[in-house]
């Protein structure tokens, strides 16, 4: 049964206030990842990012992540009506479009980056992967890959479903096996990756990260090079925890910094990796799905999905999808009593 009219209809009608004031206490943590100045697919636009931030500061009380951890695992107090908005991966358009809208209305926020994609090292393996197939033959042929097979040339009208599909054939592969497919695509279409990104892929820089923080953003940590935390070994994962926290280190100072797994989902990461999260020093750490459990876990912090739809939007930060999780969980332990 899809109760979303009746929800939409409820909150026109003073429902939104009533869910703030049920779930005042329970902080909510909103996730961003993309910005553009207009209305673009996969990324939020300036003008929907402005007014839900106008929102926040009017009707909350906005935090980073870690001040949030403060006050729940080191008071051990749950102020009421506090938001941290996060945002992942490191891209440039951070910077350019978003950060200024924040500053506008003293907003802080918490920005987690990948520091080896900051430091030109490496590209996102998403971009990378849109690169290549956008750069892939005109030529009618079938490609076996080791993850995937392609079929070229890639419709115009079918290119998102197509690289949507073969994104998630990758987020479920091995790390090393994901890098061997995108090394195949390139050397089988012959297609050289330029060593910096294009500039709808860049990243920010050291130094507008160095300017940020001092302006009140908090830099997070987002592993060194965006491995899904489960499909590497307990030593390569050390090394991406520990490589990321040092390099932030050298590069910004030992402010307060939490973690967030890279893709986040719950077969991103392994409880055995919590340690390595506190011994590089992190506050703490952020998934990227949100359950009824909250943040009850400092090392696995529920994150709801920031959205381009407002009423999506107006769900999330209201609580009203906090609320509705916590009925179906109720429902459902009820059901087997």
């Amino acid at each position: 049964m899809n109760i979303s009219p009746l929800v939409r209809f409820a909150g026109s009608f003073g429902g939104y206030q009533l869910s703030r004031l049920m779930t005042a206490k329970h902080p909510r943590i909103l996730m961003y990842h993309r910005f553009s100045r207009n209305v673009e697919p996969g990324h939020l636009d300036a003008a929907m990012f402005e007014w839900q931030v106008q929102h926040i500061a009017k009707n909350y009380i906005p935090v980073t992540v870690s001040e949030l951890a403060e006050d729940l695992y080191v008071k051990q107090r749950r102020p009421r009506n506090r938001i941290a908005i996060t945002i992942d991966d490191g891209y440039e358009d951070f910077y350019e479009i978003a950060w200024p809208i924040l500053k506008k209305y003293s907003v802080p926020a918490t920005f987690y980056v990948t520091t080896g994609f900051v430091s030109g090292d490496i590209w996102l393996w998403p971009d990378q992967l849109r690169f290549l197939l956008a750069h892939s033959p005109g030529s009618v042929g079938r490609h076996d890959f080791n993850i995937a097979r392609i079929d070229t040339p890639i419709p115009n009208e079918k290119f998102e479903s197509e690289y949507w599909r073969l994104n998630q054939l990758m987020l479920q592969a091995d790390n090393a096996d994901k890098i061997l497919c995108l090394n195949e695509m390139a050397a089988a279409w012959d297609i050289d990756l330029p060593d910096i990104p294009p500039k709808e892929y860049r990243a920010v820089s050291w130094e507008q990260l160095k300017e940020m923080q001092s302006e009140g953003l908090e830099v997070g940590g987002h592993t060194v090079s965006h491995p899904s935390l489960a499909r590497v070994s307990m030593e390569e994962a050390k090394s991406e925890i520990f490589g990321c926290a040092e390099v932030l280190r050298q590069k910004l100072g030992g402010s307060p910094r939490s973690f967030c797994y890279p893709n986040g989902t719950v077969d991103d990461f392994v409880g055995g990796q919590v340690s390595f999260i506190k011994e590089a020093g992190f506050s703490c750490a952020a998934v990227a799905f949100a359950d009824c459990q909250g943040h009850a876990q400092r090392y696995a912090m529920r994150r709801h999905t920031g959205s381009q739809d407002r009423f999506q939007f107006l769900k999330s930060i209201s609580g009203v999808e906090l609320l509705g999780m916590r009925l179906r969980h109720h429902l459902v332990e009820t059901s087997y009593d």
